[in-house]
């Protein structure tokens, strides 16, 4: 008898289980723009969206629909993060995005010095993927007013004034903006692209 075909071996029984939930490829910026006023204003011009770069961790984050599964925060090389998510910041993820039936999926930066959530896109809703949804359709499907201390939705820079005023004088742990095409479907790195401040800090 051939071992693996007829008989497990410890080569089949790998493949029997998986761990966790799967990792999801999410969107990276891999274009930029100088930190001026006339690209600025020029990619606004053209409808797209500022959004505050953290200067966290990003952390995709599957959060499960019952009670006997945990909460899982990937990285984005798809590698669990080896911190542990406080018991606070678990519970307050819960209480605001936990599904009815199957996983839901965030992605957020994550502020591990201060133990802050960023989020920033809503990856998969009840189980769905959510890629034949512009960016502005699974915006609108993130809560914005939850009253949590340590969670964030990160919302939309829309106007000059706001985008300059994060450029000219960042607070701490604000790298600059990312911009993301709003009516863009899917989770493509062409439709986001990278402004950082002009201080290097």
């Amino acid at each position: 008898m051939f071992p693996g075909v007829f008989e497990p071996t410890i080569f089949t029984q790998r493949t029997r289980h998986m761990v966790g939930p799967r990792f999801l490829k999410a969107m990276h910026p891999k274009a930029s723009i100088a930190p001026t006023r006339e690209a600025v204003k020029k990619i606004l011009d053209a409808g797209w969206w500022g959004q505050l770069k953290i200067h966290g961790h990003r952390a995709q984050i599957h959060i499960p629909p019952g009670p006997s599964q945990m909460i899982v925060v990937y990285n984005r090389q798809g590698q669990k993060h080896r911190k542990e998510l406080p018991l606070t910041l678990s519970e307050d993820l819960l209480r605001i995005f936990r599904p009815q039936s199957d996983w839901n999926v965030l992605d957020a930066e994550w502020l591990k010095s201060t133990d802050e959530i960023f989020v920033f896109d809503f990856l998969k809703q009840e189980g769905e993927l959510l890629d034949r949804f512009s960016y502005q359709e699974r915006f609108q499907l993130l809560p914005q007013v939850f009253g949590s201390p340590k969670i964030v939705t990160l919302k939309p820079l829309i106007t000059l004034h706001e985008c300059l005023k994060v450029l000219e004088d960042p607070k701490p742990n604000v790298e600059g903006l990312v911009f993301k095409s709003p009516t863009t479907r899917g989770f493509l790195d062409t439709a986001l692209v990278r402004c950082r401040t002009k201080v290097e800090r």
